[in-house]
């Protein structure tokens, strides 16, 4: 369930959206987010690049209206994508690595791992994995199973509900040499884990609660298969956080999923999508033929499944009302010193807080 990143968007051309941006629009959206996305931005030359193409006449300058008298979300699409766009040719000269970490697939893999690794020895005490009986829960690919068995746990399995992920974690670990005996399982439903009763000592759940269509019966189900005093270990990128769409290769502009309509976000990721400049990532790549997928943006009509928009308060309420107790607790900002001391505060604020939060660890045990 690790999908770090198969993503799905309404097709069409991206210079017939780009064409249709209304002043008044682009003035609202640079206005929210000009502040967020880049330290030397400038609304007004942002303004000036968002506007090459004026209207043709006086009646493109009058934003078209619906039946029920509201403005029509397609010049706001228009914006978006502007702004997407100029969002990345900014950050192409300081995400170079990115780009190419992104769209080689051993660079990705190994990234990935790293980035895995950093999460578990950074946050966790891995002397706690030492003969324990372990479940890495929406394991993909295998990555974070092929670390944990490092720290010499006496049984490991990974489970996930995507058949390709398996299929790939199980080859791979037939070609690494591992310190613990690993099982791989595909799992058909999302509410279940197919495991015995008080069968595991550590579930693991990195970059996957967010996935997670019914975090309830899931928070449930590892009650379920804990022992007594089992633990288990979550990092976690909230909802409300920055880049919690988990677009960022289509439109890398934070927080936009909370300032439009999931529709019109939808709209104009399908026409970055079918733009001849986007630059497809190896989850946007057929792995059978390595051409680009369709365009999955075109019939996306909500986040959900892929995203379950769970807050952080409701996920604490959820986790006490399966029976597992909080041990501990992280809330972690932006990076950057000066970001890091602004937001500090405002991290642990009710409602608003949750926006300035880039992750949260999690220690939760089976009293």
């Amino acid at each position: 369930m690790r999908l770090d990143s198969e993503r799905r968007f309404s097709s069409g051309n991206a210079d017939d959206h780009l064409s249709a941006v209304h002043p008044r629009t682009d003035i609202l959206v640079v206005g929210m987010l000009c502040p967020t996305l880049n330290h030397e931005l400038d609304a007004r030359t942002l303004l000036v690049e968002i506007n090459q193409q004026p209207p043709s006449s006086a009646a493109d300058r009058k934003p078209p209206r619906t039946n029920d008298g509201q403005t029509s979300p397609s010049r706001l699409t228009g914006a978006i994508v502007r702004l997407a766009q100029w969002a990345r040719r900014r950050s192409a000269v300081h995400q170079t690595g990115d780009l190419k970490r992104t769209t080689d697939a051993d660079r990705y893999r190994n990234w990935r791992e790293a980035q895995l690794r950093r999460q578990l020895v950074d946050h966790f005490d891995t002397d706690h994995v030492n003969g324990m009986d372990v479940l890495d829960f929406g394991c993909g690919t295998g990555e974070l199973c092929h670390i944990l068995s490092s720290f010499h746990p006496r049984n490991l399995t990974g489970v996930d509900t995507s058949t390709a992920a398996i299929q790939r974690a199980t080859a791979s670990s037939h070609q690494t040499d591992r310190a613990a005996p690993v099982t791989f399982l595909r799992n058909d439903d999302h509410r279940s884990i197919p495991l015995p009763n008080a069968s595991i000592d550590l579930v693991c759940c990195f970059d996957v609660l967010e996935h997670i269509p019914d975090p309830q019966a899931i928070l449930a189900e590892w009650a379920r298969v804990l022992r007594r005093d089992g633990r288990v270990w979550i990092w976690w990128s909230p909802w409300r956080g920055p880049y919690g769409h988990h677009l960022e290769s289509l439109i890398p502009l934070p927080w936009i999923h909370l300032l439009v309509p999931e529709r019109t976000l939808f709209t104009a990721c399908a026409a970055i999508y079918d733009d001849p400049h986007f630059i497809p990532r190896i989850w946007d790549l057929d792995p059978a033929t390595g051409l680009k997928k369709p365009n999955k943006w075109a019939t996306t009509k909500s986040f959900y499944p892929f995203l379950n928009k769970l807050s952080r308060a409701q996920f604490e309420h959820q986790a006490r009302e399966a029976g597992l107790k909080i041990l501990r607790r992280e809330v972690h900002g932006f990076s950057g010193s000066s970001v890091r001391r602004a937001t500090r505060i405002l991290r642990h604020a009710p409602c608003i807080g949750e926006c300035v939060v880039s992750y949260c660890v999690f220690e939760l045990t089976l009293p």
